[in-house]
């Protein structure tokens, strides 16, 4: 198995040869790419840096001739991603590792973004701390990233252990081998803690009905990977029963969704169900003195760190309409089905985010708005509740015989 290794030899040379040693010892093939563009290279690499700017579209030598840091460094990512991509299509990458700071961690981690789910990817980082916000690195891949503890300059008692316990990770996951099995459809939902009972419901009774079925938690990135995955063809079908992140990206939350959430599906014209799960909170982190409009109205601190508030009939009839104004731009079968009981497990009658005229707000967009060809469907129901869970199964089940038909 080849294991590819990034990193840039005028600064990472010692480091990147040590993985190489225990990748060989592994039993594998080192495949090192050099994606640096300043200093001097202290050993070759399988792809030179010359050869990665020229997979951008230019010289090593132009490049650094323009002096301007941010372009060369957009260039030689650009370049890192499309000869692992080449790689990748030829089947030469069963497993990637990178070690870098900053910098390195960045163009590193751009080219693992663009492998499939499941490719092994480890990057050894500077930056893989609490300090740092991960996104931007990990995006919506699995990304394994492993803190250096330690500036990555040479070898030492402690960085010797980390990346040499990094690089054995990558040779292990490479080497993981699934039994085969039954190939099923797959269908997603989205889930948040606050809808779990909901979702392990209806989780139950599709895999009883012989439907394999991966959860996203809704909290911006889970939507992202979930419509990727539906982009490549691998989701048959969706339950989106926790949008919260259509909340947060219209009113500035914590975890927003990116614009176009919830397209995809229609576009693709895959089954899909919309359900207002958690869409009913708006969630900020939490603060002693939360500016007035949020101070003023009803809200469960939902963590030591995050705070789940209240959302107002005019919000929840703003997040109705761009539910009715996705659905409606779609194809194929697809509705919402609506819990009239509450969205959420503080939003039910006794409870503190129990709003009655907000649902109903929700609700009554939806009629105005949605077109004939979205159905929407009422139950007398909690979302958490058994009920809500069957009639939402049964809805799903009628859209999807829609396509099993043609």
């Amino acid at each position: 198995m080849n294991i590819v290794i990034i990193g840039t030899l005028d600064t990472k040379s010692v480091e990147v040869e040590f993985m190489c040693e225990h990748v060989t010892r592994a039993g594998h093939t080192p495949l090192v790419i050099d994606p640096g563009s300043s200093g001097q290279p202290a050993s070759a690499a399988d792809i030179p840096r010359a050869q990665v700017a020229l997979a951008a579209g230019q010289a090593l030598e132009q490049l650094q001739a323009t002096q301007d840091k941010a372009y060369i460094q957009n260039q030689m990512t650009q370049g890192l991603v499309n000869v692992v991509n080449d790689l990748y299509a030829q089947g030469q990458v069963q497993g990637v590792i990178a070690v870098g700071g900053g910098q390195g961690t960045a163009i590193a981690t751009a080219a693992m973004r663009e492998l499939p789910v499941g490719v092994p990817k480890v990057m050894v980082s500077t930056v893989a701390c609490g300090k740092t916000p991960f996104g931007p690195y990990v995006g919506t891949k699995d990304v394994t990233m492993i803190h250096s503890v330690a500036d990555i300059n040479g070898l030492n008692a402690i960085t010797r252990r980390i990346i040499a316990q990094a690089t054995a990770a990558v040779c292990a996951m490479a080497e993981v081998e699934l039994p085969p099995q039954e190939i099923r459809k797959l269908v997603a939902i989205t889930q948040a803690g606050v809808t779990t009972p909901g979702v392990m419901a209806i989780k139950e009774q599709l895999e009883s009905a012989g439907l394999d079925v991966i959860a996203f938690h809704c909290n911006g990135i889970g939507g992202q990977a979930m419509e990727e995955l539906m982009r490549e063809g691998k989701i048959s079908g969706v339950i989106d029963f926790s949008p919260h992140e259509i909340t947060d990206m219209l009113y500035g939350g914590l975890m927003p969704a990116l614009p176009g959430r919830m397209r995809v599906a229609g576009q693709l014209g895959i089954p899909q169900v919309v359900a207002p799960g958690c869409a009913d909170v708006r969630l900020h982190e939490w603060m002693e003195n939360f500016p007035a409009d949020l101070r003023e109205r009803p809200y469960v601190r939902h963590t030591p760190t995050h705070t789940h508030f209240r959302t107002t009939a005019q919000e929840m009839g703003a997040v109705a309409h761009y539910v009715a104004e996705s659905l409606n731009a779609g194809r194929g079968p697809r509705g919402v089905i609506v819990p009239l009981r509450g969205f959420s497990m503080q939003n039910r009658a006794g409870r503190p985010l129990y709003d009655e005229k907000a649902n109903i707000a929700f609700v009554e967009t939806l009629e105005r708005e949605l077109s004939n060809a979205v159905k929407l469907v009422q139950v007398d129901a909690h979302i958490n509740d058994q009920a809500f869970a069957d009639a939402t199964v049964k809805f799903f089940f009628q859209l999807l015989a829609v396509v099993w038909r043609k």
